[in-house]
């Protein structure tokens, strides 16, 4: 008998067979994960589960009068561990100005700004990729200067 399990984003739970979940407050986007599965899946992607939505997925329709998939609630990267490598290993200002955009994006969606946490989640990508690039900038640096210390001290250095 396959068992599944659900999450609602904080907790998770079952095992449930899919009799259980029929009882569950489980929406067509709500995650799922079963064996077999490489990772957490939207409930309405899974053809077994088809019967506890005899209506379908929930639609949404757009602007343009087309139906799409209403997005999941799945919160933005956050880009913390980035920002803690950046911090320790190229630049400790730009890494540590990602820490605290990292650590405002989880604040913002966990009290519901989801579109303000994403642009938090793209700026702080954004201070991490700046991050490596100081870096690797500085380390050619190092490079050239170590390097031109040896020639001059090869070609005989400054005269006394």
């Amino acid at each position: 008998m396959v068992q599944y399990y659900y999450t609602d984003g904080k907790e998770r739970f079952g095992p449930y067979s899919i009799e259980e979940l029929k009882d569950q407050p489980i929406t067509p986007q709500t995650l799922v994960w079963k064996e077999g599965l490489p990772d957490w899946m939207p409930a309405n992607t899974l053809s077994d589960l088809n019967i506890l939505f005899p209506e379908g997925p929930e639609m949404e329709t757009s602007f343009s009068g087309q139906p799409h998939a209403q997005p999941l609630a799945v919160a933005p990267k956050n880009w913390l561990i980035e920002s803690v490598l950046v911090t320790i290993f190229c630049c400790l200002p730009i890494g540590i100005v990602g820490i605290i955009l990292a650590l405002l994006v989880d604040t913002l969606w966990k009290e519901g700004h989801k579109e303000a946490a994403e642009r938090l989640s793209m700026e702080a990508g954004r201070w991490v990729k700046y991050g490596i690039i100081c870096g690797v900038i500085a380390l050619i640096l190092y490079m050239l200067l170590i390097s031109s210390g040896i020639l001059s001290g090869i070609s005989g250095g400054v005269p006394v």
